[in-house]
């Protein structure tokens, strides 16, 4: 089971090494190393509103994610809200 720790006060880092970054009021991030993904978020009242597409490629990669791929990528995702008191709701 992964454990996470604080980046800062918006972001966190998980031991299966991927972080999650919120980068603006509308934006966060999900990275592994030097991939990442743009995801545009909604929030109020610890609810994160974001598209499932989200997961669908890789910054800068137009290749699409197998199904299985934005599977594990959502439920880090989802993992790492969880551990900052947030609730996702794609």
């Amino acid at each position: 089971m992964a454990t996470f720790s604080w980046i800062n006060k918006q972001g966190v880092r998980s031991s299966d090494g991927f972080e999650v970054q919120f980068t603006g009021r509308f934006t966060a991030e999900y990275r592994e190393g030097a991939r990442h993904l743009a995801i545009e978020v909604e929030g109020a009242d610890g609810l994160i509103n974001f598209s499932p597409r989200a997961f669908e490629r890789w910054a800068n990669d137009s290749t699409v994610n197998t199904q299985e791929e934005q599977a594990r990528l959502l439920k880090n995702f989802l993992s790492a809200l969880e551990f900052q008191g947030l609730r996702g709701m794609p």
